[in-house]
């Protein structure tokens, strides 16, 4: 039955693709924002984190409020981080 496939899939030689794929792209902490993006990461999180919230207080049904808190939450999160990124950076 095998033999009948009409492709087969070499799973170690994928694996091994993959693998040299995510060695040979640059890491993102290689990557340093300039203090200009940094602060409108900030500004569009905290935006986010608010506008979320709002939605969340004037949402009528149970399962959309708790949809727009989790993203009004993770935007929070996000927000907290990136600050104290700029922080740690700052210090050092």
């Amino acid at each position: 039955m095998r033999d009948q496939l009409p492709h087969r899939y070499d799973h170690a030689w994928l694996l091994g693709q993959i693998v040299d794929g995510y060695y040979r792209t640059e890491m993102s902490t290689t990557r340093r924002d300039t203090d200009d993006e940094r602060e409108e990461h900030l500004r569009e999180q905290a935006d986010r984190a608010r506008a979320e919230d709002r939605f969340a207080r004037d949402s009528d049904v149970e399962g959309d409020e708790r949809a727009h808190r989790r993203r009004a939450d993770r935007a929070a999160y996000l927000r907290d981080k990136l600050a104290e990124a700029e922080r740690s950076e700052r210090s050092a």
